[in-house]
C-alpha cells in the first residue's frame, strides 16, 4: 500500500512517471497476492486467523483498482472534454463484524475511491482525493422477541428480488457505494417457504447528513432528499421458482440540485420466476405505477423478462432473451420512475451518460430494450459475457428537435457490450470490459457519434 501512498504524494508534480509508478505498484500488488494464493495451506490458515482473529470479531477488506477510458459518452466528438481517459480509480473499503451476543452483530465498514483524470485536459484538479465515509453502519438483530424475525437498524445494503427496482440508495454516488439509511424488518414465514420484508428509509442528498465524512468533499449521494417504505413478500414455490408481491413508497423533497424532484410515487410490483423444462427458466416482471413529481400527475409502467436457456454443456452455455420497458411520455416528468434501481446494471456506457441527453442519469426510462446476453466459460477460472440490446423510445419528448434530439425518430441505438473475467484465485480477479454504443434516429446529426467504453479491473480481497 505505501507505493500508492507515494502516487498520491507526487501525482501533481509528475504525471507520466507517478502514472508508471502506480502501474508498477498494481503489478506488484497483484503478483505479491497470486503468490501468496499459491503457496502452502498455512497461509489460508494465516488469512483466516486474520480475517478471524477471536470468535467474537470477523474483519473483511477488499481493494478495487480500475482503468477506464470512454469517448462520445454524450456522442458528440466535438464537445469539450469528450474523451476522457481516469487511471488510476481505486476503491478501498474495510469493516468488521461485531459479534455483541449469540444473536446481536454490530456492523461497520469505511469505504473511498479516488481517481486521477489524465483527460480531458479540463478536469481541475486532476487528481480527486474523494472523501472516507462509512457505507455501513448497523445493529444486526436475529430471532428478535423470541420470532423468526431479523431487525437491522441503520445503515445497510438492500437488495430484494431481481434488483430491479430495489438496488441502490445512493444513484450518484457512482460504483463508489450503494447503501441505504434503513430500518428493516425481514420476517421468515417457515411454514410457507415465504419471507416478509418492511423497510422504512430515509436517504438523504448530502453524504454527511447522519455521519460526516473523513475529508469531507460535500458529495451529494442523489438529487434530492428521499424517504420511503417497501412492503416486500418473496414465496418459493418450487426449487428453482417463486413468486414476489411488493409495494414501495417513495417521497422526494429537499432538491439538492436544479433537476431534483418533489413528490411522491406509489409503485405496485409483481415477479414470477421458474423453470419451463431442465433447460429452460423464465423470469417475469411487472410494475403499474402512479403518483405526482414536481407538479406533474404520473401513470407509468415498467416490465422485465427474461427467457433463459442453459445448455447444460462443459463450457457452461447460457442464453438470455429478455425485454425491459420502461414508459416514456413526451414530457420527461412523466417517465417511470426506478425508485430504488438506478443504477448501471446492463450498461456503463449508456447508464449514467447516454440516459442523461432525454433524462436523469441513470433513470433510463422512455425505453423500449430488446437484448441477447451469452455467458461461457472458457476455462475453469475464465468466464466470457456478452451481449447485444436494441434500444427505443417509447416517445419522443418535448425536446425534440434541440439538445441533440430529433423531432420525430424512435430508435435510440444499438449496444454491444462484452467482459472477460479471469478468476485467479479466490482473492484476485481482473475483469476487461468493452461496449460499443451506435445511435439512432431519436438523435439528430449533433449527436450521431459512435460513443465507446473500456475498462480493467482488478479486484483484491482479504
Amino acid at each position: 500500500m505505501e507505493y500508492i501512498f507515494f502516487f498520491v504524494r507526487k501525482v501533481k508534480s509528475n504525471q507520466a512517471k507517478t502514472g508508471l509508478i502506480f502501474a508498477a505498484a498494481v503489478l506488484c500488488f497483484a503478483a505479491q497476492a497470486h503468490a501468496s494464493n499459491n503457496e502452502s495451506s498455512s497461509d489460508d490458515s494465516r488469512i483466516s486467523s486474520l480475517k478471524n482473529p477471536t470468535d467474537w470479531l470477523e474483519l473483511e477488506a477488499d481493494l478495487r483498482l480500475r482503468a477506464e477510458y470512454d469517448n462520445n459518452r454524450r456522442l458528440d466528438k466535438d464537445a469539450v472534454g469528450h474523451e476522457r481517459l481516469v487511471f488510476p480509480r481505486y476503491r478501498a473499503r474495510v469493516g468488521a463484524k461485531i459479534r455483541l451476543t449469540d444473536d446481536v452483530n454490530f456492523n461497520i465498514r469505511f469505504v473511498t475511491e479516488p481517481r486521477y483524470y489524465i483527460k480531458p485536459k479540463t478536469q481541475d484538479p486532476p487528481f480527486t482525493r474523494n472523501e472516507v465515509l462509512p457505507d455501513r453502519f448497523n445493529l444486526e438483530i436475529h430471532n428478535a422477541f423470541d420470532l423468526p424475525l431479523t431487525i437491522i437498524a441503520g445503515r445497510q445494503d438492500i437488495i430484494l428480488g431481481s434488483g430491479w427496482l430495489i438496488l441502490d440508495g445512493t444513484p450518484l454516488d457512482g460504483g463508489r457505494s450503494a447503501f441505504f439509511d434503513a430500518l428493516r424488518f425481514t420476517y421468515d414465514i417457515a411454514a410457507y417457504d415465504a419471507k416478509f420484508d418492511f423497510i422504512l428509509i430515509d436517504n438523504h442528498a448530502d453524504s454527511a447528513e447522519w455521519f460526516k465524512p473523513f475529508h469531507d468533499r460535500d458529495e451529494d449521494l442523489s438529487e434530492q432528499d428521499e424517504q420511503g417504505a417497501i412492503f416486500y413478500l418473496a414465496k418459493k414455490t418450487g426449487e428453482k421458482s417463486g413468486i414476489d408481491l411488493y409495494f414501495i413508497y417513495k417521497q422526494y423533497n429537499e432538491r439538492a440540485i436544479n433537476n431534483g424532484f418533489e413528490g411522491e410515487v406509489y409503485t405496485l410490483g409483481l415477479r414470477k420466476y421458474g423453470a419451463l423444462s431442465d433447460k429452460w427458466e423464465y423470469s417475469m416482471e411487472f410494475a403499474p405505477q402512479f403518483g405526482h413529481r414536481n407538479g406533474n400527475s404520473l401513470e407509468a409502467f415498467g416490465t422485465n423478462n427474461q427467457l433463459i436457456y442453459n445448455f447444460k454443456d462443459e463450457k457452461k452455455n447460457r442464453l438470455v432473451f429478455g425485454y425491459e420497458y420502461l414508459s416514456g411520455d413526451d414530457d420527461r416528468e412523466k417517465h417511470f420512475d426506478k425508485v430504488f434501481g438506478r443504477v448501471d446494471t446492463w450498461s456503463v456506457l449508456y447508464q449514467g451518460n447516454l440516459d442523461t441527453i432525454d433524462g436523469r442519469a441513470y433513470d433510463s426510462s422512455n425505453l423500449h430494450r430488446l437484448y441477447v446476453d451469452w455467458k461461457t466459460n472458457l476455462t475453469e477460472k475464465t468466464e466470457l459475457l456478452s451481449g447485444y440490446s436494441l434500444l427505443f423510445a417509447d416517445d419522443n419528448t418535448s425536446a425534440g428537435g434541440t439538445n441533440g434530439m430529433s423531432e420525430s425518430g424512435l430508435l435510440k441505438g444499438q449496444l454491444l457490450r462484452s467482459m472477460l473475467r479471469c478468476k485467479v484465485s479466490k482473492n484476485v480477479e481482473h475483469r476487461f470490459e468493452g461496449e460499443v454504443f451506435l445511435p439512432g434516429d431519436f438523435y439528430n446529426n449533433d449527436r450521431n457519434d459512435i460513443a465507446v467504453f473500456f475498462r480493467y479491473g482488478l479486484y483484491l480481497t482479504l
